[in-house]
């Protein structure tokens, strides 16, 4: 017979069990997802695996969002679903017709087209949500593409927040923003100092830090810090990748770059 104790002991684990697999029921059907105690969300997959296609994508839709805001995200992935498949069709369709007999072209790619899509938080809670949707995809060629997108929401104010909707004084801060910005890509991408191409560089990370909208559209932010992404090619060769910036609230106060959403 068990003692008193050894029953609650027993009792515990039983719950636990329990509980962890309703989580685990829960993450793998995809049927919700809870961050950071408040903001009830899910996750939609999109997937499609042939001879052709290797298509693997999550987005998440949240319960507190506008319609629009939702609907924006998904739309956001079916296009560029959409847009990957015709790409990568008419690149095979390209090769099948310049095929010869001496290198014929097998019916269908040696190993399917890619597309992958992931995202990931910086906070999801009962002010903000703030997360950033990486794309991965591949049509032929020497290399796949990479791109990121952000998204940025004021759950109160029921609206997306832009870099200016961020920013006090907001050409002011831009401006300052984006000398801080060009500093810490130069240095990351300092390797390139030496080589035959650093002035083309050089002109690429003006360029492309340059203070617009347009240029510091793609950024996340948490309570304390501000990370700003860069597309494949805005700032770096693309053997760099998606370039990103993060600067602590310590940093953009001692530039006198100011922000309601930093705490």
């Amino acid at each position: 017979m068990m003692n008193y104790m050894q029953k609650v002991a027993w009792l515990i684990t039983i719950i636990v069990i329990i509980a962890a697999g309703v989580v685990i029921w829960g993450i793998q059907s995809g049927k919700f997802f809870v961050e950071e105690n408040s903001l009830p969300m899910s996750v939609k997959s999109v997937y499609q695996a042939d001879n052709f296609y290797n298509i693997q994508a999550e987005y998440p839709q949240f319960k507190n969002a506008d319609e629009s805001f939702n609907k924006k995200i998904s739309d956001l992935i079916t296009e560029e679903i959409d847009n990957f498949k015709k790409e990568a069709k008419a690149n095979w369709e390209a090769r099948v017709e310049t095929a010869t007999p001496e290198n014929p072209v097998p019916e269908n790619p040696e190993e399917p087209f890619d597309f992958i899509g992931t995202w990931d938080s910086t906070q999801i809670n009962d002010k903000y949500i703030s997360f950033v949707i990486n794309l991965y995809y591949y049509t032929g060629g020497a290399h796949g593409i990479n791109i990121v997108y952000t998204f940025n929401y004021d759950i109160k104010q029921k609206k997306e927040i832009s870099i200016l909707d961020f920013l006090n004084s907001p050409q002011e801060s831009l401006a300052k923003l984006a000398t801080l910005t060009a500093q810490d890509i130069a240095w990351q991408l300092e390797i390139y100092d030496s080589t035959p191409n650093a002035d083309f560089i050089k002109q690429m990370i003006e360029d492309g830090t340059k203070p617009t909208e347009e240029n510091y559209k793609n950024f996340n932010f948490s309570y304390n810090a501000l990370t700003i992404y860069f597309q494949q090619y805005q700032v770096a060769p693309g053997s760099a990748g998606i370039m990103k910036v993060t600067f602590y609230k310590n940093t953009l106060d001692t530039n006198s770059i100011s922000s309601d959403c930093l705490k």
